[in-house]
């Protein structure tokens, strides 16, 4: 390593598994120290061993949880190293199916898991870098936060809500030599869609046989073995973005870039919400200009 690296302190939400373990295993394999996380690391004592050789430390924690353990479990994990110097938004699941379908405590349990977590991590992690006047925030949205689908919109609804808060942060902490970034990711192969991080409302009787509702929920059954996307390769990507080193994290720095999009599959997506999204103003624009005083 280069006499001048510095290792920084990496705090991952969600690292036992798919694109948490991929950037908790990338981060080591870099010289970085990471406090990974998880619901119940218990379950999982290979990879808490692994980190904690490479000299990092494994915390429990769930996203769910009230607010002020939450905090506490944060500044816990902070503590650790004396800092936080990037912070990884990644935990998460999904609610599926036809919105007419999903029952209210579905609902109220994505938007927790996926938007009210993350919130409260990022409150709790925000003032330390703010003293320190540095730090990351990285937070893991999905194609579907920028572009919904059907048998995705409490999903699609929680990660929009994550972007939200996120563009919004942005802007208040960059005079604080903060960095916010959102990683739209596409289909990569996880456990997306298995039953251990993904609900899958049985469809009603109109919302089954033919309808796309129904092929859509056994399409993403199927993504942890036929997604095209590299947990290994989307890693990569997110550390450089987070760091600002290669070709990715030289591009962000130079444009200022907020989104690092990943995919083939979610650039189209993405691009075909912005194409639709110009057709809208073109057409609209006399509309718009119309209603003043």
């Amino acid at each position: 390593m280069p006499a001048t690296f510095k290792a920084l302190v990496w705090f991952i939400t969600g690292s036992s598994a798919g694109l948490g373990l991929a950037l908790t295993r990338y981060a080591m394999a870099q010289g970085h120290t990471v406090i990974a996380t998880s619901r119940n690391p218990s379950k999982t004592p290979e990879l808490v061993s692994e980190v904690e050789k490479s000299g990092g430390k494994w915390v429990a924690l769930d996203t769910t949880q009230p607010e002020e353990q939450l905090t506490k479990t944060v500044q816990l994990a902070e503590s650790l190293f004396g800092r936080i110097d990037i912070l990884v938004n990644n935990a998460g699941m999904s609610v599926l199916g036809a919105l007419e379908d999903i029952p209210s405590a579905d609902t109220v349990y994505q938007m927790q898991v996926n938007f009210l977590g993350p919130l409260r991590i990022m409150q709790a992690v925000l003032p330390g870098m703010r003293k320190r006047r540095s730090g990351v925030i990285m937070n893991v949205s999905s194609a579907q936060g920028v572009a919904a689908g059907l048998a995705c919109g409490v999903y699609a609804a929680s990660k929009a809500a994550l972007e939200a808060a996120s563009e919004s942060c942005s802007q208040e902490v960059a005079q604080f030599g903060i960095r916010v970034l959102i990683i739209v990711p596409g289909a990569f192969r996880t456990d997306f869609g298995k039953s251990n991080v993904s609900k899958q409302i049985v469809p009603s009787e109109e919302y089954t046989g033919n309808h796309p509702v129904s092929a859509r929920l056994d399409h993403v059954t199927r993504l942890s073995t036929t997604a095209m996307g590299s947990p290994a390769k989307a890693a990569k990507i997110m550390f450089e973005a987070a760091t600002g080193e290669g070709k990715v994290g030289e591009l962000i720095k130079k444009e200022s870039l907020l989104r690092v999009i990943i995919g083939p599959d979610c650039w189209k997506v993405v691009d075909r919400k912005i194409s639709e999204l110009r057709r809208t103003t073109d057409l609209l624009v006399d509309v718009a200009a119309s209603t003043n005083f």
